[in-house]
């Protein structure tokens, strides 16, 4: 078969998962508002708390990033392996 004679459904999946990816990554790019005072109030109540409170919460933030890091890294890993 000549290229001329090849079935158009592949090109039209093409430009259907490129419109997609293109759909996809705008409504990530899309801003999302700020609610700062959310903020405020969160660092005002926990100033108010006892110095161990504080100690725990810090605590408490870095394993939680810890746990979400290595959740995501682990995912990133399974992903590449059976790709």
């Amino acid at each position: 078969m000549t290229p001329n004679h090849l079935p158009k459904r592949p090109r039209q999946r093409t430009r259907q998962t490129l419109a997609t990816t293109i759909l996809f990554a705008a409504t990530l790019l899309i801003p999302h508002p700020a609610h700062a005072q959310g903020c405020t109030q969160c660092r005002d109540n926990a100033a108010a708390t006892p110095p161990a409170t504080q100690r725990a919460y810090r605590h408490a933030i870095i394993l939680l990033l810890v746990t979400g890091g290595s959740l995501f890294a682990a995912t990133v890993t399974i992903l590449k392996r059976n790709s």
